[in-house]
């Protein structure tokens, strides 16, 4: 091969070599034109949104160094950042973020010294470039202030006091006085006053409150009356796990019987003593102030082994047809009665065909042919249970203690 050919291949070589190198450096200026263009896009979709207001009481008066705290998420509701921002001497806030697409955002407001109410929330989707106004009155808490005294005129020192809406409870100092602030009637239109104090009856006050204000309430407790005493069997043995009831108040008998309840409303009271396998016993007393009102108890063994007797009545239920009196059915009634110095009657029971048993609480009407038997029975406070008694009105046989004269 000739010098002339070698040189015209090599320079055809050459000159391909750069042609790919330029057209690759071609491609490479296009993408990256392309991209180039594409984020100018985006960064012209991308605006500044605002959102602005003013924290007022509800006065009207401009609430400052409020917090307002903004929360910001995606539709999908994943949270994308959290910003707080204090109001200033005018009660005004200021919150501006670039959004390239909607967002929800949640505003909460607290200011100390005001309540945290649902008015103070709010939430709301914000597109790219919007500007919103966004404003919130804040409520007051409502104040109770007064002095806790007895009967007597004499401040009760330490006394507790609680307010429904207000998490600590206040004690009263040593003239008596207290302030309990922060409740809340916005979210409980009844309010509860309580006052706790030892030696004393606990008291109870409902208010109707409004946000903002401060109410006066001066309390009187009633000096309490504290009851003991022992309950014991026919032997003189203490009877331990026995119920003591005062005014639908129970407490346990200890290991030595014994009982104590304070803090109780002086006057007429009914206390009432159980246990198992004695007789009740109930007695009405006058409880007075303080701790001398000592009651005891010996309870009766209850030694009741015979069961209640319970008796029938029919009373007949009449129609006319045809200018004749027919009886189509009956008033059925049942009387139960127990041993003298028994235990007492528990209940009275009744079935009818079969079915389930009933507690009898007053006469029923019964119709043949739809009633085939009726069966009963009583039982005492013993536990003492009667043998069933049965009418079998189809066969005409009656089985049992027999009817009673109505």
């Amino acid at each position: 091969m000739s010098i002339q050919w070698k040189w015209m291949i090599r320079l055809s070589v050459f000159l391909l070599f750069f042609g790919v190198c330029g057209l690759l450096h071609s491609g490479t200026t296009y993408a990256a034109s392309k991209n180039a263009s594409a984020e100018g896009q985006v960064n012209q979709l991308a605006q500044i949104s605002r959102v602005f207001g003013k924290i007022t009481d509800m006065d009207g008066f401009p609430v400052k160094d409020a917090n307002v705290n903004i929360k910001m998420y995606t539709f999908e509701n994943s949270e994308i950042a959290t910003k707080t921002i204090k109001t200033n001497s005018k009660g005004e806030y200021n919150f501006e973020t670039t959004l390239s697409e909607g967002i929800r955002i949640n505003i909460s407001t607290v200011a100390k010294g005001y309540l945290d109410t649902n008015k103070n929330y709010i939430s709301y989707y914000l597109i790219p470039g919007e500007t919103r106004e966004f404003n919130f009155s804040l409520y007051e808490p409502a104040t109770v202030v007064g002095k806790v005294t007895d009967q007597s005129g004499k401040p009760v020192v330490g006394a507790v006091i609680k307010v429904t809406t207000v998490s600590q409870s206040v004690k009263t100092d040593k003239d008596g006085n207290y302030a309990i602030t922060g409740i809340n009637p916005y979210s409980a239109p009844d309010i509860v006053v309580s006052v706790d104090a030892d030696g004393y009856v606990p008291y109870t006050k409902y208010l109707f409150l409004y946000t903002g204000v401060t109410e006066k309430l001066n309390i009187t407790l009633q000096e309490a009356a504290k009851v003991s005493g022992l309950v014991q069997d026919e032997q003189g043995r203490p009877l331990a796990g026995a119920t003591v009831s005062i005014n639908n108040l129970k407490m346990i008998t200890d290991k030595q019987g014994k009982y104590s309840m304070d803090r109780l409303s002086p006057g007429i009271s009914i206390i009432s003593v159980e246990a198992d396998g004695y007789i009740n016993q109930t007695i009405r007393v006058t409880l007075v102030k303080g701790p001398n009102n000592t009651f005891d108890f010996i309870l009766k063994s209850n030694a009741d082994k015979t069961p209640p007797v319970t008796k029938y009545a029919l009373v007949p239920l009449t129609e006319i047809s045809n200018g004749k009196q027919y009886i189509n059915g009956f008033n059925f009634k049942l009387k139960a009665t127990d041993e003298v110095k028994g235990s007492g009657l528990k209940m009275t029971q009744y079935r009818i065909n079969g079915g389930e048993w009933i507690t009898f609480t007053g006469p029923i009407k019964i119709y043949a042919p739809d009633v085939k038997t009726v069966e009963y029975f009583s039982t005492d406070i013993a536990g003492n249970q009667e043998k069933i008694n049965k009418m079998d009105f189809v066969n005409g046989k009656y089985e049992g203690a027999g009817s009673y004269p109505y």
